[in-house]
């Protein structure tokens, strides 16, 4: 939108300016810095590429104008010479207005094209800049266990994402194909609508391209008046998305977790959940609604009534009998590209309020995943195959001291049992070890490389088989034999021949099958330090001593750290530690 200095102008500024600077949604403070989102991109290694793109879809939209005010001219020598009975003339000029259609069409489909192909590189390289920053520093862990997390980072990054570079590249390049035929079209409007003679108070007053500014003013004050009516959109359209984001997170948490609900028999207390989610929703849709319909009613109205405010405008001219038929259709084409170009904010505004509320969750998300992480308990790394604490505190996220570790190091190849109450802090210790809680003070050294860690629920991801079992490392990285022996020692054998079958894995291994899948693992990649957190709770006691017999066998020099509750695996363990009353008793 470009600022004129005249005084008409200034409601429209004020009004787009509050628009775009509008601070009743959530993040107030940043309202503005929104936008800079919109910046890397275009200073990335794509810029050239996406420079030149925008550079040959803008450099259509001007010929697209230009062809624009060609059809006004042929307009006006058209109907002039038909209704001057020049038949022969009037239809002579037919094949090249068909010609010129053709231009103009091919020129919008090419312009579309290749809008679609910007809109999409934009989108891949912003998706692939989040998802590092998400992926960076387990950061997609922090968020889910964090008080501040943001909601539904998922749909941020899948449908936000998308939604923020289609709508910027159709408003932008909409508002600057507005601003060309503004300019194109004003000077159309301001030669051939001539100058109003005003008399007033014995003086007669010229008003130079009155057509011009009467349009003008009209457009303004109709944005003006759409913006106030429909302001509070932009809130309502941010909430509707946040409600519409919890009630698909809520029906993806059904499907992780079927088996469980159908056991508990859960359905009633499901649809209660996901009544109460549509009940925000519908309640937030009857805003929405609202707003959009009065921001509509005057939109519409004022496209109803465009065509006798010209022929307000024009009646000096018809006094006159100054207007023939072709100048009226030079003059009407001329004023509707001006009013339709004046008029993209009020046609645009439900957008544009889309947009903002879309940039205000991408913003805040941003600010969120680039967060450095808290700095408490330091991990450092080391090239022994020792793991060590020194001073270790743990605390609650709060800040409350749950956990007095102290000072312990685990020498290569022993071999450790973490005994304890439920909520003692056995977990959460290993959470520790692996960077994973930052919570508290001192120092934890670690080789990280050669260390694994194997929780009580691991994650089977679906496809191949072969995939699930290096996950997360690439299939190629194993031989067949490998694979095999893994298997076999997991006395997962007989899933040996379908190591290459593609099946959604979490939902046909059972939870036993599920934790010997992932003691595969550490048989595949044979660890230096193993860091085992119930991870055979799910099995039975001869399964369960099968496999500590194969760690024992197939890893002798590895150092094994095991939370358990079950003391009959101590035989396996040379030494043990105890959690109790938030103390650690070695």
């Amino acid at each position: 939108m470009v600022y004129g200095s005249s005084t008409f102008l200034q409601p429209l500024a004020i009004s787009w300016q509050r628009f775009v600077l509008r601070t009743d949604p959530p993040s107030s403070s940043h309202s503005f810095s929104d936008w800079k989102i919109l910046l890397p991109f275009w200073v990335s290694a794509e810029k050239w590429k996406a420079w030149g793109l925008l550079g040959l879809i803008i450099g259509l939209s001007l010929l697209y104008v230009r062809t624009a005010v060609w059809f006004g001219i042929w307009d006006q020598k058209f109907f002039d010479a038909f209704f001057a009975f020049h038949v022969r003339k009037a239809l002579g000029m037919l094949p090249v207005y068909i010609a010129a259609c053709a231009l103009s069409a091919g020129i919008y489909v090419l312009q579309t094209y290749l809008t679609q192909i910007l809109s999409m590189r934009w989108r891949l390289w912003n998706t692939k800049v989040y998802l590092q920053h998400y992926l960076k520093d387990t950061t997609y862990y922090r968020l889910e266990h964090d008080a501040a997390q943001a909601d539904n980072p998922d749909q941020r990054i899948a449908d936000d994402l998308a939604q923020m570079t289609t709508l910027v590249l159709k408003l932008g390049l909409d508002a600057i194909q507005a601003v060309m035929t503004l300019l194109s079209f004003s000077i159309v409007l301001w030669e051939i609508g001539g100058a109003l003679s005003v008399p007033l108070w014995g003086h007669i007053y010229h008003i130079p391209g009155y057509l011009f500014f009467g349009t003008v003013l009209v457009s303004v004050l109709v944005s003006f008046v759409i913006e106030k009516v429909g302001g509070p959109l932009v809130n309502a359209d941010y909430q509707q998305q946040h409600y519409d984001a919890d009630l698909r997170a809520s029906l993806l948490d059904l499907r992780r977790n079927s088996e469980q609900v159908a056991f508990y028999k859960g359905e009633d207390a499901e649809h209660l959940r996901f009544s109460t989610h549509l009940a925000h929703i519908a309640k937030n849709w009857r805003k929405v609604v609202h707003y959009t319909w009065r921001a509509n009613f005057v939109g519409t109205f004022y496209n109803q009534t465009a065509s006798i405010i010209l022929w307000v405008l024009l009646v000096p001219k018809i006094m006159a009998h100054a207007l023939t038929f072709g100048t009226y259709a030079r003059i009407n084409a001329a004023f509707m590209q001006v009013r339709r170009s004046l008029q993209w904010f009020i046609d645009n505004y439900t957008d544009l309020a889309n947009l903002r509320s879309t940039l205000q969750r991408l913003a805040e998300f941003e600010r969120i995943i680039q967060q450095k992480p808290r700095q408490g308990i330091v991990c450092k790394p080391t090239n022994q195959n020792t793991v060590s604490t020194h001073n270790l505190v743990l605390n609650l996220p709060s800040g409350q001291r749950f956990l007095d570790f102290g000072s312990l190091t685990f020498q290569a190849g022993e071999r450790w049992a973490i005994y304890g109450a439920s909520g003692s802090g056995k977990s959460t210790f290993l959470r520790c070890l692996a960077g994973l809680w930052p919570y508290g003070s001192g120092e934890v050294c670690l080789n990280s490389a050669k260390a694994m860690f194997v929780p009580q629920q691991s994650y089977v991801p679906s496809g191949p088989l072969r995939q699930a079992l290096s996950y997360p490392l690439l299939p190629e990285k194993h031989d067949l034999h490998a694979y095999e022996a893994a298997l076999h020692a997991a006395n997962l054998g007989g899933y040996v021949s379908r190591l290459d079958e593609e099946q959604v894995w979490g939902n046909i291994l059972s939870g036993g099958e599920q934790q010997r899948l992932a003691l595969a693992r550490v048989f595949l990649f044979q660890p230096s330090i193993l860091f085992l957190d119930e991870a055979t709770s799910a099995l039975d006691e001869t399964n369960e001593h099968g496999l500590y017999e194969a760690l024992l066998t197939l890893l002798p020099n590895c150092t094994i750290i095991s939370v358990t509750h079950r003391k009959a695996l101590q035989d396996y363990h040379q030494k043990q530690i105890v959690l109790q009353n938030g103390k650690a008793f070695f």
